[in-house]
């Protein structure tokens, strides 16, 4: 058996068109103890045929095939339970890592870190893309005002923080990440672009009506923060937020 430190999740819904380059920018990472956990959502495509393939070229990939569609959140899900790695990370089936983003990731890990990300691309499919600075010494408070995890970048240490599985609702990264930072955690940030995240307008974070309801509820019946302190960071976040695409 081969030894696993970090556990990535993919979930992976009618992906065939993206999932060969997901999955190749983690077979070339320079840090080789890892599992790929891809959870095809009852794709109706050619995603189940691609996994298989792959998994029968690298022992690294498990692949898991759920009976129903459930979403994102419950492709994670499934993938998190059967995770063995003491790091978990995640890596949509569009998305791309950079060669070396585990391995700068198990060095901060090394240090002391539960949590670590990094800075990363948005990249569009007329060519044109924009860096997406991280910020540092990132809390609870700070998250409460915006985003500043990119989940494609991050990664959190199970042995000391246990499992964190989403809730089925919009924006679930979001307030997982939420709920991993109410914890007091260290996080630390790899001041390097380590990922490229693919903006698809068909994504359901384009959606930017839906996307300004999710954070409310999040603020207000997840969090549990009152009216006044939900407009103050509501208002950080969609600040926040716009700064990422400028």
């Amino acid at each position: 058996m081969f030894k696993v430190d970090f556990s990535i999740i993919m979930p992976a819904f009618n992906a065939e068109l993206t999932l060969a380059e997901s999955v190749q920018s983690v077979l070339a990472q320079t840090f080789g103890s890892y599992e790929l956990i891809i959870v095809d959502d009852c794709s109706t495509d050619g995603t189940r045929d691609l996994i298989v393939s792959f998994a029968s070229l690298d022992q690294r990939i498990r692949p898991v095939f759920l009976k129903e569609n459930g979403g994102v959140s419950s492709a994670r899900n499934a993938a998190i339970h059967f995770a063995k790695g003491r790091y978990i990370a995640f890596l949509d089936a569009d998305d791309i890592w950079l060669e070396n983003k585990l391995l700068y990731q198990f060095h901060a890990f090394s240090q002391g870190a539960d949590v670590v990300y990094s800075d990363y691309v948005r990249f569009h499919k007329d060519g044109s893309e924009n860096s997406v600075i991280s910020p540092d010494g990132l809390d609870f408070k700070k998250m409460l005002c915006g985003n500043g995890i990119g989940n494609l970048t991050a990664a959190y240490d199970v042995s000391r923080l246990g499992k964190f599985y989403q809730e089925p609702i919009g924006h679930e990264d979001y307030l997982m990440w939420l709920q991993i930072f109410r914890s007091n955690v260290t996080a630390k940030r790899v001041p390097q672009e380590l990922a490229r995240y693919r903006v698809l307008n068909t994504s359901v974070s384009a959606n930017k009506v839906k996307a300004i309801s999710w954070v409310w509820n999040i603020y207000r019946n997840k969090v549990g923060l009152g009216f006044a302190s939900s407009c103050y960071y509501f208002t950080r976040y969609v600040y926040s937020a716009i700064m990422k695409r400028v």
